[in-house]
């Protein structure tokens, strides 16, 4: 979807995808390291090109590249999606080291669902062998709400989903508790940018 929201702090900025980052994007996506627990995708980038085409003609759909809020170095990437009235999925969150981008990138990602959109409830699925993700979500003060078996295929293995829920009046908590994290690693980010 075409948006202009853009959000920043603790040395991480959100900003909306541009069709220049489709090969930013599709490289993440085929990196072994950082794909492991991504469902299965087509690995041509004339596919994923489309796709990306695609999106910017969905409604609901807000799809952000992290970055370096000094250099605007591409970090990562995050989104809010199949939104539903005052509901939403958010995912697409993959982040490149050596940046520690996770808890402001989520941070910001929920001040942009509650604060920006007015969002009342956002979850997430994760696969349920991501222990360090699924530790990340419990840790911030995200609710477990489901297990959904065997809900996606990754290298031709079913595997199940954790599905975590925050909603609006949990959100003071939820940033909060990522507040902390978020402060120490700007620390490391303007080290590394």
């Amino acid at each position: 979807m075409n948006h202009s929201i853009t959000v920043q702090r603790f040395g991480i900025r959100l900003r909306p995808v541009t069709p220049e980052d489709a090969e930013f994007i599709f490289a993440l996506r085929r990196n072994p390291l950082l794909n492991a627990y991504i469902g299965e995708f087509n690995d041509q980038f004339s596919v994923h090109a489309n796709w990306l085409k695609r999106y910017f003609e969905r409604e609901g759909d807000y799809y952000f590249i992290v970055e370096t809020a000094r250099s605007r170095i591409p970090a990562g990437t995050i989104a809010i999606y199949n939104r539903d009235g005052d509901t939403a999925e958010w995912g697409r969150f993959v982040i490149v080291p050596p940046y520690p981008a996770a808890p402001a990138s989520v941070w910001l990602m929920y001040h942009v669902a509650f604060d920006v959109l007015g969002l009342a409830k956002m979850y997430c699925r994760t696969v349920i062998d991501n222990k360090h993700v699924v530790s990340f979500h419990d840790h911030c003060g995200a609710l477990r709400t489901a297990v959904e078996p065997k809900a996606i295929t990754i290298k031709g293995v079913a595997m199940d989903w954790i599905v975590h829920t925050v909603t609006s009046d949990r959100w003071p908590l939820v940033s909060k508790r990522l507040e902390p994290a978020a402060v120490t690693a700007e620390r490391f980010i303007e080290e590394v940018t």
